[in-house]
């Protein structure tokens, strides 16, 4: 009989236990469900900023190689107005590059030889030519492959100098650029 009182009590202890241990992991899965929400709603927001700001960059980098063709056809300028057509593909899919970009590292070359290959076949050669010839500068952003040499990249090819003035098209007296 004893020995029976013994079990029951520990029976009993060891049910107390285990209700107050899942009382206790059950509040604990209640604070991660509301860390988890919180969390994804969190995530949500950053990514509607991040598709606007990839909107609102491509609409300047859009508007940019605009006036830079404008001010080429304006002022005659053959060399800058092949420039700005070489740039055209990456500059036109630009939300395109910058969501792939935004997967990972390693994916900037990739696409973009897709997007220029879809406008014409040597136009990615030309492009790549066009990078290797350049300054350091171009070529350290484009063999970074990743969002932000992206952003450095378009943002240094649409601010190319002119050459033959060793002015920045930028920083003219123009009405095209500013």
């Amino acid at each position: 009989m004893f020995f029976v009182l013994v079990i029951t009590v520990v029976f009993v202890l060891i049910s107390v236990y285990f209700f107050f241990r899942a009382e206790k992991l059950q509040r604990e899965i209640i604070t991660q469900q509301r860390e988890s929400l919180a969390t994804r709603k969190e995530n949500k927001i950053l990514s509607e900023y991040m598709i606007l700001v990839a909107t609102r960059e491509e609409e300047f980098a859009k508007a940019k190689l605009q006036r830079l063709k404008a001010y080429a056809k304006a002022n005659d300028h053959e060399q800058l107005m092949i420039h700005a057509e070489l740039i055209s593909p990456l500059i036109n899919n630009y939300s395109i590059i910058f969501r792939e970009c935004l997967k990972g590292k390693g994916r900037l070359k990739a696409i973009s030889q897709k997007c220029f290959e879809n406008q014409d076949s040597s136009a990615y050669k030309k492009f790549v030519a066009l990078i290797v010839t350049s300054d350091k500068k171009l070529k350290r952003y484009w063999s970074s492959d990743n969002l932000n040499g992206f952003l450095f990249l378009v943002d240094a090819l649409l601010t190319m100098t002119d050459d033959s003035a060793n002015v920045p098209i930028k920083n003219q007296k123009s009405n095209c650029l500013s």
